[in-house]
């Protein structure tokens, strides 16, 4: 089983990171949460932010390659694994280091 599938775990480095700011966060962990992509307004629903801070922070972590944007009939915004492995690892190694 791999870590990123850890949600828990994947969830306590989010909240820990200090690259990301807190409607970042707040947006990475509901999203983490669902292996599909959602649209902003099921985003919308599940942070209860509303929807400039969600998209102000959508382009944030598209712009960093935290999350990726796919259009069916609407945009779908899903984690990207691979910039979750970073932070698990980053997380990891901190844990480490105290």
């Amino acid at each position: 089983m791999s870590l990123i599938n850890d949600k828990p775990l994947i969830s306590n480095a989010i909240n820990d990171s200090a690259l990301l700011s807190v409607g970042q966060k707040i947006i990475l962990s509901s999203l983490v949460k669902f292996d599909i992509g959602m649209p902003i307004s099921q985003i919308m629903e599940l942070t209860n932010l509303t929807k400039q801070t969600v998209h102000f922070n959508l382009k944030k972590l598209l712009e960093r390659g935290y999350v990726s944007r796919t259009k069916d009939m609407f945009f779908l915004y899903k984690v990207e694994q691979n910039k979750m492995e970073e932070l698990l690892e980053r997380y990891n190694q901190t844990k480490e280091s105290t």
